[in-house]
């Protein structure tokens, strides 16, 4: 399924101009249901899943008032000042470098079942026809939202397994990584890490919840353990130079690698291999060649 709307959603890129975009399945009571995303990392797309439902209801569309109601969308343009001064704008969409922001509300039948996030890094490239677009496809993505089966939406959070827990928690870099990302502004993040010689898959939580389960061989993209190493100082926006000082490469060596890394990744350049790294969370935080800090805040050098 999630195929399926990968290939949808490419499409989707000649009518609506967003570097990222999440679908998700919102109901009354429950916890919210991610569909589908592409380009948001880890810790944003789980911001856009927890803390806009609580600042918009499920049917906030409907409730402004019975004369007049909000439009299926709103955009950051239109609500320009509200949206930019929220916590969810800049310590998450602002951060990650979206300048604009476009929400459907998704309907099936007569109720709203869902939201449609899409960014931009171009300011107001949502206006005119591309928020025509939207609202076009809003019906036909709100019944998909709603025929999509509860067991094929990713797991969220992630399992927990307790002997890998405590591996981590004896894991002396892990726990110096554990203390940066607490004082970090980031309420959740996914990542890789290692364990010994095998590859795990962690997610934290504020103030410091872990969650880990054995990495499968398909998350990581067929990427070698010295392919992720680059690809997390990438991570940072640093130079080929400055990966190589970091990991103890020659520069020769960094540049084959992510050469490499961008055809496993599928990626037209380094700025498109660090979004999708972040978005799938394939890189480890490593806190001495790649710190959260500079990650969090790092951009791709060159294309």
């Amino acid at each position: 399924m999630s195929r399926d709307f990968e290939s949808a959603f490419s499409l989707l890129k000649d009518l609506i101009p967003f570097d990222a975009a999440q679908l998700l399945h919102l109901e009354r009571g429950k916890h919210p249901q991610e569909v589908f995303r592409t380009g948001y990392s880890s810790n944003t797309a789980w911001a856009l899943a927890h803390m806009f439902p609580e600042e918009y209801p499920v049917g906030f569309t409907h409730k402004a008032s019975a004369e007049a109601p909000l439009p299926p969308t709103i955009s950051t343009s239109t609500i320009r000042g509200e949206f930019t001064s929220s916590e969810l704008f800049r310590n998450y969409l602002g951060a990650e470098g979206y300048a604009e922001g476009m929400t459907l509300e998704l309907f099936a039948g007569a109720g709203p079942v869902g939201l449609a996030h899409f960014s931009s890094r171009t300011p107001y490239a949502f206006e005119g026809e591309p928020r025509n677009a939207a609202l076009a496809v809003s019906g036909l993505l709100g019944h998909l939202v709603d025929m999509t089966p509860a067991g094929n939406y990713p797991e969220w959070p992630i399992t927990v397994d307790k002997t890998l827990k405590d591996e981590l928690e004896a894991d002396e870099e892990f726990q110096e990584h554990l203390r940066e990302f607490q004082q970090s502004p980031l309420s959740f993040i996914e990542h890789l890490w290692w364990l010994n010689d095998h590859l795990v898959y962690v997610g934290l939580t504020q103030p410091g919840s872990i969650e880990v389960r054995t990495l499968k061989a398909s998350e990581s993209a067929g990427l070698t353990r010295q392919e992720i190493q680059v690809l997390s100082v990438l991570c940072c926006g640093v130079s080929d130079a400055e990966i190589a000082t970091r990991l103890h490469l020659s520069v020769r060596t960094v540049q084959s690698h992510v050469g490499s890394l961008r055809r496993k990744l599928l990626a037209e350049s380094r700025l498109e291999a660090v979004v999708i790294a972040l978005g799938a969370g394939i890189y480890v935080p490593h806190p001495k060649w790649a710190p959260l800090r500079r990650i969090a805040r790092g951009r791709s050098a060159n294309n």
